[in-house]
C-alpha cells in the first residue's frame, strides 16, 4: 500500500448480493479512494451444506477481488451475531446461554452465547481454525478483528467458578478474605455473588459489591486473551485487532459493558475502537467537547499499551427506520472522521457502506442508497480520502503532537466511586461528568488532553507537564508514591473531592483523609465534610460540585488561591520538589462543565505560559486538535455551530505561515500569534514548519 493511510468501510456480505452487485460495490469503494476495508460475516452460512459447517466460497470471491483493486480486508471473526459466526442455533442449549440475576435484559448485552461456557468456548476454536486456515494465505488478507466492541456480562455458573478461582488467587487464604471482607466464609467455592450489595455486607466492607465487577473487567480481558491465542495458533503473519467498547468508563452505567480498556488494549497487535456520536440518544453537537473526550479514551489507550490504534467503526447515518436525531450530515461525518483521525489513529473504517436491509436496523447506516448507488456522504468521504491522498508527507507514520495535559485515571477509581453510590441505586454516578469538566477547561484553552492509566505511571507520563486527577477517591500507596514522583520531578499536578478517602483495600487511611502520602504532597488535609457552597476565587463567587470538604493547610509553604465564604481554604496551591500541586476541596469538574469560569480559565493560562505549547482564545463550538510528520505540523478547525467563529491560537516559536491544506492562501503568524475566522459547520485544517517545543 505504499504508506498510505488505510481507510475504507465495512462491507456485509449479504446472503441476497450477486456477483455483480459485488463487483460494483467494491468498484465504487475503490473509487472512494479506499485501501483497506472490513468483511463480515467470514463464514457464509447460507453456503454451508449443514449449520455445523463453515463455508468461505463468498468472503473468498470478494477477497480476489481485493486482490485485482488492489486492496486490503480485515476479517471480522467476532462480534456481530454469533450464529452466523461460531455457534449454530441447531448446537445451541439453554446452559450455553448467558444468565442475568436481575432477569434478561433485552439487547443489554448485544450476545446470548456464554463465553465462559467450555462447549462454547470450543465451537470458538473450531470456528476460528476452521476460518482462519481457509483464508490466511489469500494475498488480500491484512488481519483478523477476533473481538468487535469486547464485552461480557453473565452470572451464569461457569462465570461464578471462575470468579471464586479469581479470588482465591488474589487473597492467598479465605481468612484473609474474611479479614478484609468482615465475613465468615471456610472456603472459596462459598462466595455466591447474588448478594454482594446486601446492605449490611457493604455497611462493613465495600470490596464484596466492588470485586466482582473488578472480575467481570478481568474476565473480560481474559475473553480477549483467549481469542488473540486462538487466532495466533493458527497465524504467526498477520496482526489481530481487538476493539474497545465506545469509552466504556464514560457509561452511565459502568458495569453493562464491563471493559477495562487500559489492560484489554495490551492484548492484541492492533487495538481498535467503534463510534457512534448520534445513536442510542447521544448528540453531541452542542458540547464537542464531548465528541473530543469520547474518540480520546480509547485512543490514550492504544499509545499507552505501545500498540497502533484503528477507529473500526464510525457511524455513517441514521440507526434505524423510526430514529430521528439520528441522521448524519456531510458535514457532520467530515468532521467526526478528521476529528477521529486526529487522536492518532492509523487506520479509519467507516459504518458501514451499504445500508441495512433487514433486521431492527432496516434502513440504517450506510454511504449508498438503499440501490447500492454511493450516496452524498460517499461523495464527501472521497474528497476527504483524495485530500488525504495528496498529503502523503503528513498523513504518513504522523503522531498526535506532544500534549501538555494528561488526565489520570483507572477502572477501580470508577468502581470504587460508583460502589460509594451503590452503583446508582443512591443516584446516577457523576464520576464521568466531573472528569468531563477538566477535560472541557483545558480542550477549550487549545489543548487538546491525552489520557493515561493511574495504575502505570512511569517516565511516559513524566514528558506530560501537567496531570489532572479527578474524582480519585480511591487510591493505593503505590499509586500516591508514583504521584509525588511525577511532582517531585516537575510535574504540575492537579486534583479534587475527597481524593484518597479510601485505599485500596476500601478502607480510610487511619491517620486521616487523604492519608501522609498525599498531605504531604497536596499540603493540605481534610477537617471535615461539608454540603455544596460557594467558593471566592478574587472577585468571582463560584458554586462548588456536589459537596465541599473543610481543608486544613499542613504546610505553611502552601497558598491558598479560593477560599469558601467561611474563610477556610477552597483551591490550594503547593511546591513540592520542582513541580507544584493544585487541589480543589470538592467535585469542581461538575462546575466547570456547565460554566467555563474566568478564575480558572486565568489558572490554565498561568501554570502553561511557560511551556511552549499552543493555546486559543475560541468559543465552545470550536473543536481544535494537533499531529505532526516528520517535516510538518498540523492543528485541525472544527465549528460545529451554524455561524463563523473566529479563533486566536498564539504559543509559535517563530513567524511563520499557516497554510490551508490544499488552498493555496497563506495566513501570516504576527509575535507568535494567528487570527482566522471558521465558516459556520466547518472543518479546516492548517499546516505549519515543525519546530522543537522547549518544556
Amino acid at each position: 500500500m505504499d504508506g498510505e493511510f488505510l481507510f475504507g468501510a465495512v462491507y456485509v456480505i449479504e446472503q441476497d448480493y450477486t456477483e455483480q452487485e459485488i463487483r460494483r460495490d467494491l468498484k465504487h469503494m475503490k473509487d472512494c479512494g479506499f485501501n483497506l476495508i472490513t468483511l463480515w460475516p467470514v463464514a457464509n452460512a447460507w453456503l454451508a451444506k449443514t449449520s455445523h459447517d463453515w463455508a468461505f466460497e463468498q468472503t473468498r470471491f470478494v477477497l480476489d477481488l481485493c486482490k485485482e483493486l488492489q486492496m486490503k480486508a480485515i476479517l471480522q471473526l467476532f462480534g456481530q451475531n454469533q450464529s452466523l459466526e461460531f455457534m449454530p442455533d441447531s448446537a445451541f442449549t439453554a446452559d450455553m446461554e448467558y444468565e442475568d440475576q436481575y432477569g434478561a435484559w433485552i439487547n443489554s448485552n448485544c450476545m446470548w452465547a456464554n463465553l465462559n461456557h467450555p462447549v462454547v468456548r470450543d465451537y470458538m476454536e473450531r470456528y476460528f481454525e476452521a476460518a482462519i486456515n481457509a483464508l490466511k494465505d489469500h494475498p488480500a488478507v491484512y488481519g483478523w478483528d477476533v473481538f468487535n466492541e469486547a464485552h461480557f456480562r453473565s452470572d451464569d455458573s461457569w462465570t461464578v467458578e471462575k470468579y471464586q478461582l479469581w479470588l482465591k488467587k488474589k487473597y492467598g487464604t479465605i481468612q484473609n478474605l474474611n479479614n478484609q471482607w468482615y465475613r465468615r466464609y471456610e472456603s472459596f467455592t462459598q462466595i455466591r455473588p447474588e448478594k454482594r450489595r446486601a446492605p449490611y455486607s457493604i455497611w462493613s466492607s465495600l470490596l464484596p459489591s466492588i470485586e466482582y465487577e473488578k472480575f467481570r473487567s478481568v474476565n473480560v480481558t481474559e475473553i480477549c486473551q483467549f481469542l488473540y491465542d486462538t487466532a495466533r495458533k493458527y497465524d504467526n503473519v498477520h496482526p489481530v485487532i481487538i476493539d474497545g467498547t465506545s469509552s466504556g468508563i464514560l457509561y452511565d452505567e459502568i458495569i453493562m459493558r464491563n471493559n477495562d480498556e487500559q489492560e484489554t488494549a495490551f492484548i492484541p497487535d492492533v487495538y481498535g475502537a467503534t463510534f457512534y456520536p448520534k445513536s442510542w440518544g447521544r448528540d453531541y453537537k452542542k458540547t464537542p467537547w464531548t465528541l473530543s473526550m469520547y474518540y480520546s479514551l480509547p485512543a490514550g489507550a492504544a499509545r499507552r499499551a505501545e500498540k497502533p490504534y484503528f477507529v473500526n467503526e464510525l457511524q455513517t447515518h441514521t440507526q434505524s427506520v423510526l430514529t430521528p436525531g439520528s441522521e448524519v450530515s456531510c458535514e457532520e461525518l467530515t468532521a467526526w472522521t478528521m476529528m477521529c483521525i486526529f487522536t492518532g489513529a492509523s487506520g479509519m473504517q467507516l459504518w458501514r457502506w451499504r445500508p441495512f436491509l433487514h433486521g431492527y436496523q432496516a434502513t440504517g447506516r450506510g454511504l449508498t442508497q438503499m440501490d447500492g448507488t454511493p450516496n452524498m456522504r460517499a461523495n464527501a468521504i472521497k474528497q476527504l480520502v483524495q485530500m488525504i491522498r495528496e498529503n502523503k508527507e503528513l498523513f504518513k507514520n504522523f503522531s498526535v503532537a506532544n500534549p501538555v495535559v494528561q488526565i489520570a485515571y483507572n477502572y477501580d477509581v470508577r468502581l470504587y466511586f460508583d460502589a460509594l453510590l451503590k452503583f446508582g441505586t443512591a443516584g446516577k454516578s457523576f464520576w464521568a461528568q466531573n472528569l468531563e469538566g477538566w477535560y472541557k477547561l483545558f480542550w477549550n484553552a487549545g489543548m487538546l488532553p491525552e489520557f493515561t492509566d493511574l495504575s502505570r505511571l512511569s517516565e511516559r507520563e513524566e514528558n506530560i507537564p501537567i496531570m489532572v486527577l479527578p474524582g480519585a477517591v480511591r487510591l493505593s500507596r503505590k499509586e500516591a508514591e508514583a504521584l509525588c514522583s511525577y511532582v517531585q520531578k516537575g510535574g504540575i499536578l492537579i486534583a479534587d473531592g475527597r481524593m484518597g478517602a479510601i485505599d485500596e483495600t476500601a478502607c480510610v487511611p487511619s491517620e486521616g483523609i487523604p492519608g501522609t502520602i498525599l498531605s504531604s504532597l497536596f499540603g493540605i488535609r481534610e477537617l471535615d465534610v461539608e454540603p455544596e457552597g460557594f467558593l471566592l476565587f478574587g472577585d468571582d463567587k463560584i458554586p462548588t460540585g456536589f459537596q465541599s470538604q473543610k481543608l486544613e493547610i499542613t504546610d505553611s509553604s502552601a497558598q491558598t488561591l479560593a477560599f469558601m465564604e467561611d474563610g477556610t481554604p477552597a483551591v490550594v496551591l503547593h511546591n513540592y520538589g520542582k513541580g507544584k500541586t493544585i487541589y480543589c476541596n470538592n467535585f469542581q469538574g461538575l462546575v466547570l462543565l456547565q460554566k467555563l469560569w474566568s478564575p480558572f480559565q486565568k489558572l490554565v493560562d498561568e501554570i502553561t505560559k511557560n511551556l511552549n505549547c499552543l493555546h486559543a482564545v475560541k468559543e465552545e463550538t470550536v473543536h481544535l486538535s494537533y499531529i505532526e510528520s516528520d517535516k510538518q505540523r498540523a492543528v485541525l478547525m472544527v465549528n460545529f455551530s451554524e455561524k463563523p467563529q473566529p479563533v486566536q491560537l498564539y504559543g509559535f516559536e517563530t513567524d511563520e505561515m499557516l497554510w490551508e491544506l490544499n488552498q493555496k492562501k497563506a495566513i501570516p503568524v504576527h509575535n507568535g500569534t494567528v487570527e482566522l475566522a471558521l465558516p459556520p459547520t466547518s472543518t479546516k485544517i492548517f499546516t505549519y514548519n515543525k519546530y522543537i517545543e522547549k518544556m
